[in-house]
């Protein structure tokens, strides 16, 4: 090497990084990190395909090395408890319809026709997707001249912070993987798009570097009557489990993964019965790998003369393993946040204590709320900019919130004796809003107003 490749290498060191370089990094640092690796175990024990199904038994061989004994019995029971755990979640929110109130009925209308049943499920999904990974992706696009929203996958989006607090982007990288055709052979690409205020860029995704497609580069935010515009903000929303952006299953992989060990254990001493010490006097065979095999194939093992077997069984600690199942249980419900509603008691509760039950369930959910509601008006701020843009109408001024309609199991005959004692004292739309049998408070007014005309 001379002199002047050296001073050259040395000056390309200490040169700033091109944009292209920057990319590829965050990249590489996101599709390597913690964070995206419990999003996919998230999305895995979801799926219920816990860490107990890549389970093998190991037994110490002759080099007094560990091997894989695959004649001992191997149970791999996984519990859907992280499933479960979501599920109510998710149901307990967007279980029933949510209401999106403002005090504008032009405003009103315009909202209703984002917020079909399409979007109302998409909502529900979002909600399970920031449970099982922390966060949850929303991009605003434009197709067909309607302004849609499309739920991303986590694990593809790179978000480039411009707070510390995460509540404001000042870009997204998206990170994903698509077949193409390379000639005659289909061969899978790694695709990249960078999304900043002044349009996304696209590029391919290779050992660690953006590299710029020349088939598709400056894009603009959307196209209206073939004019390109762009939105103000980044169109990516975040909605989020927790501030932390941590996974639901950060807080009970580990008793989720003691109880599936414990009762796989439990169903493996069952079949193998390793509490009972066997007496082997006068073996015909080499070794008692050998025997184990026997035993276990053909339940039947053979001896010498005056040879035989004798087993000597040590009860199994059922009871033992029952409490620690039902601790692990318990623990794992207290840290989930969740309802069992697998409790003896749990058909014949009171109102109060139907409440009491739910109150780590509606904690966690208040919590979850909070942040739906804040990706809710960075959702509207969208929604007011095209309804601007397409000439439907300033709404720059308007408020809304959104309002979750929890789905709490009740005492019905308490919540109905409460609404027969509230006659009087409050106004008949509260009533009806609070009783057990009406689900539209406008269509039982409107039979109310029928039946009084009637009579």
């Amino acid at each position: 090497m001379t002199e002047t490749e050296r001073i050259c290498g040395q000056l390309q060191k200490c040169a700033p990084m091109a944009k292209e370089e920057i990319g590829g990094k965050e990249v590489q640092a996101f599709l390597q990190s913690p964070e995206r690796e419990w999003m996919m175990k998230g999305q895995r024990y979801y799926e219920n395909h816990g860490d107990i199904l890549e389970r093998r038994r190991w037994v110490i061989g002759e080099n007094g090395l560990p091997k894989e004994d695959r004649t001992l019995a191997n149970c791999r029971i996984a519990h859907g408890f992280v499933r479960k755990l979501v599920d109510q979640k998710c149901q307990y929110l967007f279980g029933r319809p949510f209401t999106i109130r403002t005090e504008n009925p032009d405003f009103e209308r315009e909202l209703s026709g984002f917020f079909g049943r399409e979007m109302r499920n998409r909502m529900k999904n979002l909600c399970k997707e920031a449970v099982n990974k922390g966060i949850a992706w929303l991009a605003a696009y434009v197709e067909d001249g309607e302004l849609r929203f499309s739920k991303i996958p986590s694990e593809q989006v790179v978000p480039l912070w411009a707070d510390e607090e995460h509540t404001r982007l000042d870009g997204v990288i998206r990170v994903f993987s698509r077949e193409e055709f390379v000639g005659r052979d289909k061969k899978e690409a790694v695709r990249a798009e960078y999304w900043h205020k002044n349009g996304v860029d696209r590029y391919l995704y290779k050992d660690g570097t953006l590299i710029a497609d020349p088939e598709e580069w400056g894009n603009s935010h959307l196209t209206i009557d073939g004019k390109p515009y762009n939105f103000e903000e980044i169109p990516f929303i975040p909605f989020k489990y927790n501030e932390e952006e941590m996974p639901l299953l950060r807080f009970i992989k580990p008793l989720a993964d003691d109880y599936d060990l414990l009762k796989s254990e439990d169903a493996n001493n069952l079949l193998d019965s390793p509490n009972a010490v066997m007496v082997l006097t006068n073996y015909d065979g080499e070794d008692l790998g050998e025997f184990r095999r026997n035993l276990s194939q053909y339940k039947a093992v053979k001896v010498s003369d005056n040879g035989g077997l004798d087993i000597k069984n040590a009860p199994l600690s059922t009871d033992a393993v029952n409490a620690h199942l039902e601790r692990t249980r318990k623990d794992l419900y207290e840290a989930g946040r969740g309802v069992d509603t697998q409790r003896e008691s749990f058909g014949n509760l009171s109102g109060v204590a139907l409440k009491f039950l739910y109150a780590d369930l509606d904690l966690d959910c208040s919590g979850l709320e909070t942040e739906f509601a804040a990706g809710f008006e960075k959702m509207l701020r969208f929604i007011k900019c095209w309804l601007a843009l397409s000439g439907k109408g300033d709404f720059s001024g308007e408020d809304a919130q959104l309002i979750l309609n929890r789905d709490i199991l009740i005492n019905e005959a308490e919540a109905i004796e409460g609404c027969v004692q509230s006659a009087g004292i409050l106004s008949k739309e509260t009533i009806l809003e609070n009783h057990p049998w009406v689900e539209n408070l406008g269509f039982e007014l409107g039979r109310l107003d029928s039946q009084a005309a009637e009579e």
